[in-house]
């Protein structure tokens, strides 16, 4: 087994996000990352590659195992998804096992782009550094028509070479990632502030 996708796209698709990312964000950033790398580049998102008739949970389980990196939106609404913050943790769980984020190496593996300004968002989240396209978050036919439009490609070209970075740095794939340790466990040792209360929380 090895790597099957670059990216890991995980957000929420409550409105208006989910518009967003389909309409405004996800176009221009599988463009301008596939000129980053300079090849093609295959990036998961669940509205795409998870097929009529699969198990969507152990679709997303398999796309996390094999995935380079991750490129988390950002807004209140992911930090009050379940299913969010277990993509979140899942990953979060593979760079800082793997010595990333620490002081002999700041780097990571997740990318963040925020649609707002934080205030709701956990410490972890927080602490990352991330793209504010607060003033971006704009859905709606006319959105392209404007000069936020345009000052939004250009801030998607430069971020695009961050990410390309992240997937160029990602370690050997292991198959030790398919265990529970590296895909369930760490949802449960993750600090999240804000997860809504539930009886039985989705797995993955």
């Amino acid at each position: 087994m090895a790597y099957q996708y670059d990216v890991f796209l995980s957000y929420s698709r409550m409105f208006p996000h989910g518009e967003w990312v389909d309409d405004i964000f996800f176009p221009l950033f599988q463009a301008y990352l596939r000129e980053a790398l300079n090849k093609e580049v295959t990036i998961f998102k669940d509205s795409k590659e998870i097929q009529n008739g699969n198990d969507w949970r152990l679709s997303v389980r398999k796309a996390l195992i094999h995935s380079k990196v991750m490129v988390s939106i950002f807004s209140p609404a992911y930090f009050r998804s379940e299913w969010c913050i277990r993509e979140f943790a899942t990953i979060d769980h593979r760079q800082r096992k793997l010595g990333f984020l620490s002081v002999e190496n700041p780097t990571g593996l997740i990318v963040p782009l925020r649609l707002f300004d934080g205030e709701h968002f956990p410490d972890y989240a927080n602490s990352l550094q991330m793209l504010n396209c607060v003033d971006f978050n704009r859905i709606g036919g006319g959105v392209k028509q404007t000069n936020l439009y345009i000052e939004l490609q250009g801030k998607l070209q430069e971020w695009a070479y961050d990410v390309a970075a992240a997937i160029e740095r990602s370690p050997e794939w292991n198959s030790e990632w398919t265990s529970e340790d590296w895909v369930e466990r760490p949802f449960d040792s993750l600090t999240v502030k804000q997860l809504p209360n539930s009886i039985n929380p989705p797995s993955l």
